[in-house]
């Protein structure tokens, strides 16, 4: 293996290795929070952070590759003063994205609770998570900046703080906020065992969660501001050309778009289907909103949980690999940049295979230790662990391959055509075959299989 090439696995092996921490120490603190809060609560929990999640699709989960795609095409270019006025237009861009969708979060919390889930418990929780909103998108140009100058230390480290504050506040707000209402004299003289009871513990439960994610992600962004006075005290910033030609910020603001644009509908529509499953869940199967949300909790708390641990490493492996294949495309060949493609998908199989078997062999196992998740619809949907897992990371990494080689509107269109089978799919599962909840896992692979077809027939 080149030079360059292991430069681009060790730095995707830093990131991978905190993304395997964070989801560790994730699944660590879910323990205990599923205790406290119940199954109930977990699946008001979960839901909220479906709608929170495809606000961050739409707004900063796509901002960190973009820039990092703009940086590296500068550094390669040695155009180093343009790389700081995009640095300073990215952040500009998050402040305002963030405003706008962090309001929609809040103005139109009760709407969307009521109207599109059914599920009224969730407006509280997603009045907590707007304000993150704005906090995540500018820590999406901060680690940015870093990706795109080939450093993943600066990320991979904010998002370990920002799960371990996220945990500490998300069990000690709920255990607090579950204590405060149960003393309260209308709860008490409820039946514990009624849906009234439940229902508004798990509410409370939930709320006290979801502040976890609001301070742990300016913890992160804390970490990530001494990291750049850091790199300005050590003059690790690129040096300015005397005779570079600025860029007007009219120009960078109209680069940034245009990148972020494609690569944010990309994203999107990769991973809006999880967040749309959810509701075609809860309106197209039977029961009350409480059974149902219980069961949801099962997919989204255990079966998620433990498949997105080694889907992360793909994830961390495109995050560094887009910035080197654009500096290699800029710069290098078409055999250098075929060399970093089959490393990094080595690299993400040597992983991928053996964790999604093992997970199809213990994975119920573990969701009864961790979550005590014991039952025979948990057993079943883990032995379909292997091919979420492969899948997922395959169409990751092809995705990542795609963008960096300026083929940007290939995965948008490849993910729209997946996305529109997988949805008939799954409202044919769930209608006409009656398959519950496991309609939900099925539709999950199926999916990141045709993405993975599409893309890999493109790349060819």
């Amino acid at each position: 293996m080149s030079k360059k090439n292991k430069s681009f696995i060790v730095q995707g092996s830093i990131l991978a290795f905190a993304g395997i921490l964070v989801r560790v120490i994730g699944l660590l603190y879910r323990v205990p929070l599923t205790k406290i809060v119940g199954d109930v609560g977990m699946g008001f929990y979960a839901s909220a952070f479906e709608i929170y999640n495809l606000l961050l699709l739409l707004s900063s989960q796509s901002l960190p590759i973009a820039v990092s795609k703009i940086v590296s095409e500068n550094i390669a270019s040695k155009k180093y003063a343009n790389t700081k006025r995009i640095f300073k237009g990215a952040i500009y861009y998050s402040l305002i994205v963030g405003v706008i969708f962090g309001g929609v979060a809040m103005i139109f919390a009760d709407y969307i609770s009521n109207k599109f889930y059914d599920l009224p418990q969730l407006s509280p929780l997603l009045m907590i998570l707007a304000p993150t909103i704005l906090v995540v998108c500018v820590l999406g140009a901060f680690r940015g900046f870093f990706q795109g100058m080939g450093d993943m230390v600066p990320t991979s480290i904010s998002q370990v703080i920002e799960q371990i504050v996220n945990a500490i506040v998300s069990v000690v707000c709920a255990y607090e906020l579950i204590v405060i209402v149960k003393g309260v004299k209308a709860i008490k003289n409820l039946n514990h065992s009624s849906e009234s009871y439940i229902s508004t513990v798990g509410t409370f439960g939930a709320s006290g969660s979801t502040l976890g994610t609001l301070f742990g992600a300016m913890g992160a962004l804390v970490v990530l501001f001494v990291f750049m006075h850091i790199y300005k005290k050590r003059n690790l910033l690129p040096i300015e050309a005397e005779n570079e030609e600025l860029q007007p910020y009219k120009t960078i603001g109209k680069t940034i778009l245009f990148t972020i644009t494609p690569v944010i509908m990309s994203t999107a529509i990769y991973n809006i289907s999880n967040i749309l499953d959810n509701p075609i869940f809860q309106n197209l199967n039977g029961g009350t909103s409480v059974q149902r949300s219980a069961l949801y909790a099962l997919y989204s708390s255990g079966y998620k949980v433990l498949t997105t641990m080694p889907i992360a490493i793909a994830s961390a492996l495109s995050a560094a690999m887009v910035p080197s294949v654009v500096r290699t495309y800029i710069k290098g060949t078409k055999e250098d940049i075929n060399k970093k493609i089959d490393a990094a998908l080595k690299f993400s199989m040597i992983i991928a295979m053996p964790c999604g078997m093992g997970l199809t062999a213990l994975g119920a196992q573990f969701c009864d230790i961790l979550f005590s998740f014991r039952n025979n619809t948990m057993a079943t949907m883990m032995l379909m662990s292997t091919f979420t897992v492969v899948f997922f990371s395959l169409s990751t990494i092809s995705n990542a391959i795609l963008q960096g080689i300026d083929k940007l509107s290939i995965p948008i269109k490849n993910s729209a055509i997946s996305l529109i089978a997988h949805l008939i799919f799954i409202v044919v599962m769930l209608k006409v075959f009656k398959l519950g909840i496991y309609s939900v896992v099925i539709g999950d692979f199926t999916f990141a299989l045709m993405v993975c077809i599409l893309n890999n027939y493109s790349i060819k």
